[in-house]
């Protein structure tokens, strides 16, 4: 851990646009991805993302270009609503801040090696396909937990899903599309045995 936090420390944010609100968790995110540290990411603030807290999206002006081109953005809500209060995204505690990202990341992972055709059929079918919804979430988490990110993704879910003014609609849209804590430490540890 001593390692990762000095790599933290001297990770740059080359190639990235960051709200210097959530600097100190977008770096932490990013430092488990030494692979995306040169890809393009944007991360914006949004008033509103329908049915998300974040969202990670290629940008549709370089889905054509070659692949190290591309540009990514990761739209990231203001506030998050917590039944009749509204609480600044910033207020939200670190480690669920990291966690939220680090799943973010884990879909931009999914992204870097697609063609653009395979992008714009991702999105198709992200859009039209519950099940491909469900299976692409997956994914994110996969990428996310391989990276080591297995504990924050926990702490993020366990937040969300036990939060007792978060809506309970997004509760459960988190709860049917995404793993549960157990399966994600099931998954933990069925990538620790395969690698």
């Amino acid at each position: 851990m001593q390692a990762q936090s000095v790599e933290r420390r001297n990770l740059s944010f080359q190639n990235k646009t960051v709200p210097a609100s959530l600097s100190e968790e977008i770096k932490e995110a990013l430092s488990y991805f030494p692979e995306l540290w040169k890809t393009k990411i944007d991360f914006v603030f949004r008033d509103n993302i329908k049915n998300a807290v974040m969202q990670a999206q290629p940008r549709v002006r370089t889905l054509f270009k070659k692949k190290v081109a591309r540009t990514y953005k990761i739209k990231i809500s203001k506030f998050l609503k917590l039944g009749d209060q509204i609480k600044p995204i910033e207020e939200v505690p670190h480690d669920i801040l990291v966690g939220w990202l680090a799943h973010e990341l884990g879909h931009v992972m999914d992204y870097v090696d697609r063609s653009s055709f395979q992008m714009i059929g991702f999105g198709f079918n992200y859009l039209t396909s519950r099940a491909f919804l469900k299976n692409a979430e997956l994914e994110a988490d996969r990428y996310a937990i391989s990276h080591g990110c297995a504990d924050l993704i926990i702490k993020t879910k366990k937040y969300i899903l036990n939060h007792e003014h978060l809506p309970e609609d997004y509760k459960a849209r988190i709860d049917d599309l995404y793993l549960s804590p157990e399966e994600v430490r099931l998954m933990e540890e069925e990538l620790n045995t395969d690698g």
